[in-house]
């Protein structure tokens, strides 16, 4: 393996993060705080249901933040790949031990993982973990309806999620994409690089918890991906030659999914689902 500065991707990220990721991910096994049996998460909740909530979700969100990291520090994406596999195993476990607790559209950060985790579903082709991302978001229209939202789960064939009428709970930056998706290939790829100057800026991604981490906190930082600009660039075979190399770009993980032949594989599943309909 290269040394870490040689093969790391994102060019924020220090060594000394990526072994605190890594810690804190063993943490969560060897830590009897941090259960993921099922039945010492009953007894858990019954002797102090707050606590074991609270630390549920932080189990959670540490193997969600993990993969993240391997990917910035330069991991081989067959290993992230697994570690992403494990991080929505959690995200069922969790749901399954606190069904009050979902993903609600109008927070950014909610907004940005479900963005993420939908993205990782598609460019490590992992359909059947599209489920349990669903399952993890509120329908509660006071929790927010999107209409970019409602479009990239129908392309992906769910068509009973809420919103297609909602309008934007964040335009700025997501519009952008959105307003793209009606125009011809050459305007969505215009549009992906006009996206991908503005997205650090964007006023949904300045609400981010982990943003400017790289500042002011260096050894949390996890790295900044628009991992949903490598989604529609799979979903709808664009040719990414104009902004491949551009920040936040997670060029390396698109160019996995296409050497795996799961790019070619996802558009044929996705029009055998629509030929069905």
């Amino acid at each position: 393996m290269l040394p870490f500065e040689e093969r790391k991707r994102d060019p924020f990220i220090t060594e000394k993060a990526y072994q605190e990721y890594l810690a804190a991910a063993e943490r969560m096994f060897t830590d009897t705080r941090f259960a993921e049996d099922r039945e010492q998460i009953k007894k858990d909740k019954k002797n102090d249901p707050a606590a074991a909530r609270r630390v549920s979700s932080y189990r959670s969100m540490i193997f969600i933040e993990e993969p993240w990291v391997r990917y910035s520090s330069g991991d081989a994406l067959e290993g992230v790949r697994e570690r992403v596999k494990y991080a929505f195993e959690d995200l069922q476990r969790h749901k399954e031990a606190f069904p009050e607790n979902d993903y609600k559209l109008w927070e950014p950060d909610a907004y940005y993982y479900i963005m993420m985790l939908m993205s990782w579903s598609v460019l490590f082709n992992l359909p059947e973990c599209l489920d349990i991302l669903i399952a993890n978001i509120s329908r509660d229209p006071e929790d927010g309806e999107d209409s970019f939202i409602y479009a990239l789960f129908s392309a992906l064939g769910v068509h009973d999620f809420p919103g297609k009428q909602a309008g934007l709970l964040h335009e700025d930056p997501y519009g952008m994409l959105y307003d793209s998706l009606a125009g011809s290939k050459e305007d969505q790829q215009r549009a992906m690089k006009a996206y991908l100057k503005r997205w650090y800026k964007s006023k949904a991604i300045r609400g981010c918890y982990w943003r400017e981490r790289h500042s002011f906190k260096p050894s949390v930082h996890l790295g900044y991906w628009a991992f949903e600009t490598g989604l529609l660039t799979v979903l709808n075979d664009l040719d990414d030659s104009s902004y491949r190399d551009m920040n936040f770009y997670p060029r390396d993980m698109v160019d996995y999914c296409k050497e795996q032949g799961w790019a070619k594989e996802v558009r044929e599943r996705l029009q055998a689902m629509r030929g069905k309909q």
